[in-house]
């Protein structure tokens, strides 16, 4: 897959979760980082580990892992924090491990066969490609993560107005 005729090519982060391998495009990634443990927040939504300092930002960390396979990750040395960007904003993304930045030819993506996709789950995923003899699934960011629970500017969704 180097530069072959046909479509288009993307670079996108191949990473692991759970023995299975995971692609977001390069394009929303802001780095990647080796894993810490994450500051806890008090009744924060299942998959989200808490929050995390990177550079005098704190993010929210979500267990990839818990989100698209229901198996939280057990961190090792290989362990990274992938900073994303979502529509929820800056969010740090907890795998298994990162493994290359590979260019793939949009003409070579298949979409996800609907049987093999829980049907909430059916939008993450932009499709799988054969990569190397492996199988890697294309997530789409947006779609894959939950839905932020705070507003713009940090303020609840369903806040109060007269405070």
């Amino acid at each position: 897959m180097d530069g072959g005729v046909g479509g288009a090519q993307t670079q996108y982060v191949l990473f692991g979760l759970c023995d299975e391998e995971y692609g977001l495009p390069i394009a929303r990634v802001q780095s990647i980082i080796r894993y810490e443990q994450p500051t806890p927040v008090p009744h924060a939504p299942q998959g989200i580990e808490g929050v995390f300092n990177l550079r005098g930002q704190v993010l929210p960390l979500i267990d990839l892992g818990w989100r698209l396979r229901g198996e939280p990750i057990t961190p090792t040395a290989a362990s990274r924090i992938i900073v994303a960007e979502s529509a929820a904003g800056s969010i740090g993304l907890a795998v298994d491990l990162v493994h290359e930045v590979a260019n793939l030819d949009s003409d070579e993506i298949r979409p996800a066969p609907e049987a093999a996709v829980a049907s909430d789950m059916a939008e993450a995923f932009v499709g799988v490609v054969n990569y190397e003899d492996r199988l890697i699934i294309l997530l789409d960011p947006d779609k894959a993560l939950p839905k932020p629970v705070i507003g713009v500017g940090g303020a609840p969704q369903e806040a109060d107005s007269d405070v």
